[in-house]
């Protein structure tokens, strides 16, 4: 048995032993994370050029990210990678938009998931890891336009994925088995070590995507009518607060966002952070986690550790099996 399989394995049967965790699933927790999390900052040409043509957009790319790694050192469980498809050589680069916002911790999709798996080594029983990716492929028109995602690319993003996390996911197949009315979800115990990855993207890429769910390693963003519905991605909790509330209360796992455009931050508004806590998504993103901001105010977005009981979802026992794990 590896280190790191002995790890999980010790974290698992401590937590039956115990006799609690293992009843507590992993919808019954919430989290944060962070969006477009590979990011760094604007090169500082493209940055004047993108003001020059519309201040507002320019403001709403002015953030960035410490190294993947360092945020889930700081307790972040939810991810987010932009991935182009580059068909010669084969590969899927990382970044926000093509050309002017490209700067990338891990410039590759292989580089970000090599980068993930050594954390994990380092830290076998941490809690499951979500990963949303969206497939870049928008034409913008005073830029080259990006390589469409067809079938092709989509099987070959897959398989990128299963050679590097492979064991460590939690597949869609294994959360919606056959004659599922709802989600199985794993236990916190057993979804140690693990990641769960979400292909964020609707219309037709998410349709061609999901045709073939159950041979997939990500889920995909479909709505509670479809076979496979698991994870769904509802990014405005004000808006839509009762519907993640009668999401997350039917079973299924939710993502949304706490800021956007960096307009909560800037204002220190929390009223999008509020209502992202208590509709009860389980992932909770934000460009804002850390304990100061560039805009000087008090503004973040963070839970004690790394995890919380869901308001929504969870057990009454929930805060005490937590406070013993």
């Amino acid at each position: 048995m590896t280190r790191r399989a002995l790890a999980v394995w010790l974290a698992a049967l401590l937590a039956c032993t115990s006799g609690h965790a293992n009843d507590l699933r992993i919808n019954h927790i919430q989290f944060v994370g962070s969006h477009n999390s590979y990011k760094q900052a604007m090169s500082g040409g493209y940055r004047a050029l993108l003001g020059w043509i519309n201040e507002d957009a320019a403001k709403a790319l002015d953030y960035e990210h410490p190294p993947l790694g360092q945020q889930l050192d700081a307790g972040l469980r939810k991810l987010e990678l932009d991935v182009f498809y580059q068909t010669d050589p084969m590969e899927f680069p990382v970044g926000h938009v093509q050309v002017i916002d490209m700067n990338s911790h891990c410039t590759t999709l292989r580089r970000c998931l090599d980068g993930l798996v050594g954390w994990s080594d380092a830290n076998p029983a941490h809690e499951p890891i979500w990963v949303s990716f969206n497939a870049k492929d928008q034409k913008i028109s005073w830029l080259p336009d990006p390589t469409p995602f067809d079938d092709v690319a989509f099987q070959a993003l897959d398989r990128v994925v299963e050679q590097v996390l492979g064991e460590r996911l939690i597949r869609p197949r294994d959360v919606r088995p056959a004659g599922s009315a709802v989600p199985v979800w794993p236990t916190l115990a057993q979804a140690r070590g693990k990641f769960l990855l979400i292909l964020d993207e609707g219309g037709a890429k998410r349709d061609l995507y999901a045709d073939d769910w159950q041979r997939r390693p990500m889920f995909v963003n479909v709505g509670p009518e479809h076979p496979g519905a698991a994870v769904m991605i509802v990014n405005d909790p004000v808006a839509d607060f009762r519907r993640i509330q009668a999401l997350v209360g039917s079973g299924y796992m939710v993502r949304t966002r706490a800021d956007a455009d960096t307009w909560e931050a800037r204002s220190n508004d929390t009223q999008r952070r509020q209502a992202a806590f208590a509709s009860g998504a389980q992932a909770i993103s934000s460009d804002y986690y850390r304990s100061t901001n560039p805009f000087g105010n008090e503004y973040r977005v963070h839970v004690p550790g790394t995890i919380q009981c869901n308001p929504v979802a969870a057990p009454l026992d929930c805060s005490q099996t937590l406070s013993r794990d």
